[in-house]
């Protein structure tokens, strides 16, 4: 066979083999549901084919970059990633990343020490100063949809050549690269859908929480922290993600049944009579029955949170007097959500308390009104409930 004839085969194997993995790859990403191991898969699989030591990969959420994943097999990243996950940069700033997704160009620069004069963009190095590591060759791919939506950007660093050397990268005209990236943005684009969907799921749900409340003016803030504390001690106590989000939608509609209770007795500014209490705590029955008969997972579980966030773990709550773990596990968090935000909110009947008192109440209060776990956990991810405040 002559050395054309060899050399053929040879590339039309390669490309057989590239071709099979990008499907591979493909059907993969849609059986993952778990959108940073997706992003992972995307990164790890474009470095293995373009020969790059490292590499980052941004989303693009509106104006903004956000940097989600980095890999390097040079030097560990663990802790420096993992203050550099979340850190955005500006679509058309004079970053890298930045200036490629605004002109949608892809960028290879052989060597990034020695930029022509008059480049528009920067080469930011507090990633080499913190770590040693020096980008040399770099390849940044604007993730464009077939619509020419720009949905990120991934960022090759350091092509090694079959002795270890750094070299340039092949770039656009790298068609393997290309049709990854191609299908890289479309799962992007869908994922990022999705989440669309999602949140415009979770606020059709608090609209409507808050339309059954509206009588009460902090009602919408209320149900939206109370949705994002339950999510915080959900996703503390290790449950399923699958189970956090749907936590997360169903705990808005804990008070649902206040629909039925008298505006004189609702926003009363003052102590209730045991008359007026015993009416206020129908609302629970009343939840409950109104999210009856469901057939969703979620309204099942918004059903059983309205009926049960006011039962205490001592057994001395209400309406059945549940106690301990046949309270189910969803009613004990929003519980504990739904009372720190209470005591911690001015409400028309009282002032806020400080945070001082309100956690002094809760650490009382542990085993007799809250489950001792769910209390654990909720200190743990304290910072980062307060922080609801802070930004509310």
């Amino acid at each position: 066979m002559s050395d054309f004839l060899s050399t053929t085969v040879l590339v039309q194997s390669d490309h057989a083999e590239l071709l099979e993995s990008i499907i591979r790859l493909s059907a993969d990403l849609s059986a993952v549901g778990d959108r940073i191991k997706m992003l992972d898969m995307i990164l790890s699989e474009a470095r293995r084919i373009s020969g790059a030591q490292a590499g980052s990969l941004y989303i693009r959420r509106d104006g903004a970059l956000e940097f989600v994943v980095a890999q390097n097999d040079a030097v560990d990243i663990t802790n420096l990633s993992e203050h550099l996950l979340g850190k955005t940069v500006e679509v058309g700033s004079n970053s890298l990343s930045g200036f490629a997704a605004a002109t949608g160009r892809t960028i290879n620069i052989p060597d990034s020490h020695k930029l022509a004069p008059g480049t528009p963009f920067r080469i930011h190095r507090d990633f080499d100063a913190a770590t040693g590591y020096q980008a040399v060759s770099i390849l940044a791919i604007p993730l464009k949809c077939p619509d020419g939506e720009v949905v990120g950007v991934l960022q090759l660093i350091n092509r090694l050549n079959d002795v270890g050397t750094v070299v340039p990268f092949a770039g656009a005209e790298d068609q393997a690269i290309m049709s990854l990236v191609s299908m890289a943005a479309v799962s992007i684009q869908n994922a990022l859908l999705a989440d669309r969907l999602k949140q415009a799921h979770l606020d059709t749900v608090i609209h409507l929480s808050v339309v059954a409340e509206f009588r009460d003016r902090n009602t919408a803030k209320h149900i939206e922290r109370i949705s994002r504390i339950s999510t915080l001690i959900a996703q503390g106590m290790g449950l399923a993600t699958e189970q956090v989000e749907i936590i997360q939608y169903a705990s808005p509609m804990h008070d649902i049944g206040k629909i039925g209770i008298p505006d004189s007795i609702l926003l009363k500014p003052g102590p209730l009579t045991d008359d007026e209490r015993k009416i206020v705590e129908t609302h629970t029955i009343m939840g409950a029955e109104i999210l009856s008969n469901a057939t969703s997972e979620l309204i099942s579980m918004a059903r059983d949170i309205a009926l049960s966030h006011h039962e205490r773990w001592d057994g001395t709550g209400y309406p059945h007097c549940l106690k301990g773990a046949s309270i189910s596990l969803p009613g004990r968090i929003v519980c504990l959500a739904d009372v720190f935000d209470a005591l911690i909110s001015e409400r028309c009947y009282k002032e806020a308390y400080p945070i001082e008192k309100v956690l002094e109440i809760i650490q009382d209060e542990k085993g007799k009104h809250f489950d001792p776990n769910v209390t654990e956990v909720f200190l743990g991810v304290l910072d980062e409930v307060l922080a609801i405040y802070e930004n509310d």
